[in-house]
């Protein structure tokens, strides 16, 4: 089954808590009280959120972090990406650059993995922190989409960075 990493399971988590606080200074100390997670855990995550411009960090006596953007701005895919990496579901995916896993010419699926990632990737995309956070259903980013659809109108696909 395609996991994530723990850290970008916390990392949700944290963005989740700040997404609460629009606007608002938060600690570590009072992100790791809130949500239960360890305090260095956080610590290495409200830095690698703010590397990645999600978060803003003010340093000193009354610093803390906050949101930079609106949680309906931050698309799911920002926070996995910047964790996991660019998206590769198989080790064709992951040598695309090099030809390909090296039986490419022999593959009765040659092609297809990179519909299955485009797909996972544009839920990623269409899901935002805010509907992370919201009680209301995901409708939008869980439309039904074809295998011959391909990523839907707008979508990007697997990026590098």
């Amino acid at each position: 089954m395609i996991r994530l990493g723990r850290m970008t399971d916390y990392a949700v988590v944290v963005m989740g808590h700040m997404a609460r606080r629009p606007g608002e200074l938060v600690t570590t100390v009072d992100v790791a009280a809130a949500t239960g997670l360890p305090l260095p855990s956080v610590s290495k995550l409200l830095h690698r959120l703010a590397d990645l411009h999600l978060l803003a960090a003010h340093r000193g006596r009354y610093g803390g972090y906050v949101l930079e953007r609106a949680p309906k701005d931050i698309p799911l895919s920002v926070i996995v990406r910047g964790f996991e990496g660019p998206m590769a579901l198989t080790d064709c995916l992951d040598n695309e650059s090099t030809g390909g896993c090296g039986m490419h010419s022999n593959c009765a699926v040659a092609g297809r993995w990179q519909v299955v990632a485009n797909a996972i990737e544009d839920v990623f995309q269409r899901l935002t922190l805010a509907d992370m956070i919201s009680t209301e259903p995901c409708a939008k980013a869980l439309a039904p989409m074809s295998l011959a659809d391909g990523p839907q109108p707008g979508a990007q696909g697997p990026t590098h960075g």
